[in-house]
């Protein structure tokens, strides 16, 4: 009976334990969110240019240590079975069809812009269409006696 009740009672604990630990972790989790979200919502809603420009240089940051980080790490690998480097034109070729594919899709959009547009208006017009002949339908006949 001891042994059944110890069992029992370190089964409790261990569950009451996990649970203890997801609290701990949500309610750390949410304590983070706001130490972290409200401070950048009051900077972008107070002072929005400077925000911007703010977000901007960040991201612009972002870019810039990827780009190095992956040069120094270029430098510092052990060359390949061949013992060659990739060219420097090879990586201008394929930042280039990046931009391709990208102007590509932003010239994809255009059209499909447009049609979205000619779509609208059309709806528009049967919608106006539609309560022309509404209105005209409510309007009472007079009749001859």
């Amino acid at each position: 009976m001891k042994h059944e009740l110890r069992s029992l009672i370190r089964s409790w604990g261990e569950l009451a334990s996990k649970f203890g630990f997801f609290v701990l972790l949500v309610v750390g989790s949410a304590t983070m969110g706001v130490v972290i979200a409200w401070p950048l919502w009051y900077f972008a809603t107070s002072a929005r240019a400077a925000y911007t420009v703010f977000a901007l240089l960040l991201a612009l940051a972002g870019v810039v240590f990827a780009i190095v980080r992956s040069v120094i790490k270029r430098r510092n690998a052990t060359h390949e079975a061949s013992g060659r480097r990739r060219p420097l034109l090879s990586s201008f070729l394929v930042i280039l069809q990046v931009l391709i594919l990208l102007s590509g899709l932003y010239v994809f959009a255009i059209p499909l812009l447009v049609a979205c547009f000619g779509l609208l208006v059309l709806l528009g017009l049967a919608r106006r269409a539609s309560k022309i002949s509404s209105d005209a339908s409510v309007v009472p006949k007079i009749r001859k006696e």
